[in-house]
C-alpha cells in the first residue's frame, strides 16, 4: 500500500472502504481507512479524526505523516477545504496548489528536532511533488472537470477565520488561498522522501473578498461536488498510473549535514 489520501470526514461515502485501522507511531495513534479500487488498495487518513473532532491548530502532524511512511506510502494527494483570495477562483472550485505562505505560529514542524544529535535542512523550491500535480491536470482535464493551476497556498492556525486586514496583506503577498491544515504536512512529507501533492477546494471567499460572514457558510456543502470531483481523479490516478520517483525531486530534498 504505496499510496494515500488525506482529508477531512467522509470516507464512509467512498467505494469499498474499511476501517477504522489503528497505526501507532512514536508520534502518537492515527485512525486510518482502507479504499480498494480493483487490485489497488489506498489508505485513507482522516486529518481531523473520523468524528471530525480535532481542530486544525491541535492536529498531530507528526503522527499523521509518520504513519504514512510506516505503512509503505510514496505518493499522497491531500484535500484542504480552502477560501479564495482570487475573484476569479469562486466558491466549489478545485485549486492544484504549487507553493506556499506559513503564517503558522504554534506548531510542530519538523521531525529533525534535534533529538538525534543530527542537523538536517529541507529544500523547499518545488514543496508540491510537480508528478502528481501535472497527473491531476491531466486527468481533470480528460474528465473535463475544471481546475484553477498555480495556487499559492496561505496557512494560518485558526481554528479562527482570517480578518480583513490579513487578507488584503496575504493577497499583496501573493496568496490565492487560504486554509488552516496545510502546513506542517508538506513539510513532514518531503522530510520523509514523500510525493506529496495538496488540492484546494474552495468553500468560501475569503474574509474582505465580499461582505458575507463565514461562520453561516455550510462550508461542507460548498466543497461537496468539488471532493466527489477531487476524489474521483485522484482515485483514476493511483488505479491508471504507475508511479515512480523519477520525475521529481523528492527523495532529494533533505540535505544532512
Amino acid at each position: 500500500m504505496n499510496k494515500a489520501i488525506i482529508g477531512g470526514t467522509g470516507a464512509s461515502s467512498l467505494p469499498n472502504s474499511s476501517g477504522p485501522h489503528i497505526i501507532d507511531t512514536v508520534y502518537g495513534s492515527v485512525e486510518t481507512y482502507t479504499i480498494t479500487i480493483g487490485n489497488e488498495e489506498i489508505l485513507f487518513l482522516p486529518r481531523h479524526g473520523s468524528g471530525h473532532t480535532t481542530p486544525p491548530h491541535a492536529i498531530n502532524f507528526r503522527a499523521n505523516c509518520m504513519a504514512l511512511k510506516q505503512m509503505g506510502v510514496t505518493y499522497v494527494y491531500a484535500l484542504a477545504t480552502s477560501g479564495s483570495l482570487d475573484n476569479e477562483v469562486k466558491e466549489g472550485s478545485i485549486v492544484i496548489i504549487e507553493d506556499f505562505l506559513d503564517f503558522t505560529t504554534n506548531r510542530v514542524k519538523t521531525f529533525f528536532d534535534g533529538s538525534d544529535k543530527k542537523i538536517a535542512h529541507t529544500d523547499m523550491s518545488d514543496p508540491y511533488c510537480n508528478q502528481l500535480r501535472k497527473l491531476f491536470k491531466q486527468k481533470a482535464a480528460q474528465k473535463q472537470i475544471p481546475v484553477a493551476d498555480n495556487g499559492v497556498y496561505v496557512c494560518t492556525d485558526g481554528p479562527r477565520f482570517e480578518g480583513k486586514s490579513e487578507i488584503r496583506m496575504y493577497k499583496n503577498l501573493g496568496g490565492t488561498i487560504v486554509g488552516m491544515t496545510g502546513i506542517p504536512e508538506v513539510f513532514l512529507a518531503k522530510e520523509l522522501n514523500i510525493c506529496y501533492s495538496a488540492i484546494g477546494l474552495i468553500s468560501n471567499m475569503a474574509c474582505g473578498i465580499t461582505q458575507e460572514n463565514l461562520a453561516g457558510i455550510d462550508h461542507k456543502t460548498v466543497v461537496q461536488k468539488a471532493t466527489k470531483d477531487a476524489l474521483d481523479i485522484i482515485c483514476d490516478i493511483f488505479a491508471d498510473n504507475q508511479l515512480d520517483q523519477n520525475h521529481c525531486q523528492c527523495t532529494e530534498a533533505v540535505l544532512h549535514v
